[in-house]
């Protein structure tokens, strides 16, 4: 059939499932910041050994996405903006791993409603996905600077993602998150 992908599917479907794909790795990718928020700079108190930074690194890589969130919110008090927003990424992310058919609205390749209802559910999750992973990233970047730690943006972030970062993202962290470490406070 001349309109299918090699997938089998059609061009229209296949697209659904690119980004389906790009969602996927996405959420991936802001499930990782945010273990690697909570085992440095949320981590709470000093890492004094290779064995306990060892054994922080070990749970966090094993943790699901609803256990990052508890540990967060034990360790950062969250803006209830925010905090819902992560919410939603959780549930989101649960939908896409194991409830994929429960798209609100129904999960159909088969006709253009379905499909675009699938893709605006994929996009919002990657919209909440990049949001908190900017609030993350500036958590992170904050940590190093105070720790005089020299953070290699350039492989990571664009200019334009950076330039958001600090103008934006940095100057309302400590509404948006947190450490409730001795009512902490990112220093400026």
């Amino acid at each position: 059939m001349k309109d299918e992908a090699q997938s089998g599917y059609k061009p229209v479907q296949d697209d659904v499932l690119k980004t389906l794909g790009v969602a996927v790795i996405a959420g991936q990718g802001v499930e990782r910041l945010m273990s690697t928020c909570l085992t440095f700079p949320l981590h709470g108190e000093p890492l004094q050994t290779v064995e306990q930074l060892q054994a922080l690194l070990v749970r966090h890589s094993k943790a699901t996405l609803g256990q990052l969130l508890k540990a967060l919110r034990q360790r950062a008090d969250l803006h209830p903006t925010f905090d819902d927003q992560l919410d939603r990424f959780l549930e989101y992310r649960n939908i896409i791993a194991h409830r994929l058919h429960d798209v609100p609205g129904g999960f159909d390749l088969h006709s253009d409603e379905g499909r675009r209802r699938l893709r605006a559910f994929l996009l919002q999750y990657m919209d909440d996905g990049q949001n908190v992973s900017m609030v993350l990233l500036g958590v992170l970047q904050e940590w190093a600077r105070q720790e005089g730690i020299d953070l290699p943006s350039e492989q990571h972030l664009s200019q334009r993602m950076q330039d958001h970062l600090d103008a934006n993202v940095v100057p309302n962290l400590e509404v948006l998150i947190r450490s409730k470490e001795l009512g902490a406070q990112p220093k400026s």
